[in-house]
């Protein structure tokens, strides 16, 4: 069976790293059955559903996948427009819920931020169904002087696979950030293309993650600079047990013409058992002189010292573990923007650390490192 080739790097490079793009099989094709999204509003602005595909031309946009982005080009059952006048103000909260009678979710999100506009955008995705799906293209086009907002919450069952395509274009001075916690599915794929073409327009990405059992999370960026004054920011950050796999691919692209334009980029994984796999390919590239970039990448177990500092103060493992997981990704969460995604996402990560330490997938028994205190 052929491959399906996920998030390629817009400029292959370590060939014989083999980190270019990343390799599973197909899906098999399944009928969509119709279904309802919970979309709840506050403000001025209008929400609706349609048939087939609503999206503008794309362009060179190549999304998670060639397979994937045509499905989710050709629209399906949760396409969603989201559109705010200039000058206007409002949230909008949109639930995905994968069923067993409904296993697959597949469309498109567009979303219009007029000009001036504010749009907070809440996204809850829960659920579980064999051989489940979600496959979502967001298109988030937002005019001069616009800010969006979108939060994401992810927390499907065990069988889903995750499709999250992104291509956001921003006029000038144009604010878009992204914010995402990503604990379920059983294979999860996150691939943004920002263009960032016009002066001091700014885009922010902060992301975070937990792996157990066999997960995967692949998350590839890429923001082309081709304006004045804009600045990028990528932040993901999580921990891994079990055998679980995290790639990271990021690439920001400065461009002739983007003087001044900044872009920070980071990928931070703690480690928390052996045979966990985390590979970062955090890229700069650059045909102007006159920009900043700054890319980093870290790996690595739990510092000791620091794990027995809490357990000699009466915390076990568990929980000296959690402590020191949830302060990697706390500023993440902190940052969605609503309460109930907030403690939704929490909840899911400290019933995950507790379920892996109860099957012993963590770090080796502390009795072993610590023998005192037993």
């Amino acid at each position: 069976m052929t491959k399906e080739q996920f998030n390629a790097l817009p400029r292959p490079t370590f060939r014989w790293m083999k980190v270019n793009h990343l390799e599973l099989d197909p899906l098999a094709e399944k009928a969509l059955a119709p279904v309802e999204l919970a979309v709840r509003q506050e403000g001025t602005a209008e929400v609706r559903t349609y048939e087939g595909n609503g999206l503008p031309d794309l362009g060179d946009f190549q999304g998670a996948s060639a397979e994937a982005l045509a499905q989710a080009r050709q629209g399906g059952n949760v396409n969603c427009s989201v559109t705010v006048p200039a000058g206007e103000e409002a949230s909008v909260w949109i639930n995905y819920t994968v069923t067993e009678a409904v296993p697959r979710l597949v469309g498109q999100l567009k979303i219009q931020a007029g000009k001036d506009s504010r749009l907070h955008v809440y996204e809850l995705f829960e659920g579980d169904a064999a051989e489940g799906l979600v496959n979502l293209l967001q298109f988030v086009e937002a005019e001069d002087g616009a800010q969006v907002t979108i939060s994401k919450v992810q927390v499907h069952g065990e069988q889903v696979r995750h499709i999250d395509q992104r291509l956001t274009r921003e006029g000038k001075e144009a604010h878009v950030k992204f914010v995402s916690a990503e604990v379920g599915g059983r294979q999860n794929l996150v691939y943004v293309r920002t263009d960032l073409d016009h002066d001091e327009a700014e885009f922010k990405s902060a992301s975070m993650y937990l792996g157990s059992d066999d997960q995967l999370f692949d998350y590839s960026y890429w923001v082309p600079n081709k304006g004045c004054k804009t600045d990028t920011d990528i932040l993901t950050t999580g921990a891994l047990m079990g055998k679980s796999k995290k790639y990271f691919r990021g690439t920001i692209d400065f461009l002739r013409g983007g003087k001044k334009a900044v872009g920070n980029e980071s990928d931070v994984c703690l480690l928390l058992n052996k045979g966990v796999h985390s590979i970062s390919v955090p890229l700069l590239l650059c045909k102007e002189d006159d920009v900043v970039g700054n890319h980093a990448s870290s790996s690595g177990q739990i510092d000791q010292d620091m794990l027995f500092y809490l357990m000699s103060r009466g915390f076990n493992e568990a929980g000296a573990q959690l402590i020191i997981v949830e302060s990697n990704i706390r500023p993440v969460i902190d940052q969605l923007g609503d309460e109930n995604l907030e403690n939704r996402a929490l909840q899911a990560v400290r019933t995950k650390m507790q379920f892996c330490h109860q099957k012993g997938n963590c770090h080796d028994k502390c009795t072993q490192r610590f023998p005192h205190l037993d």
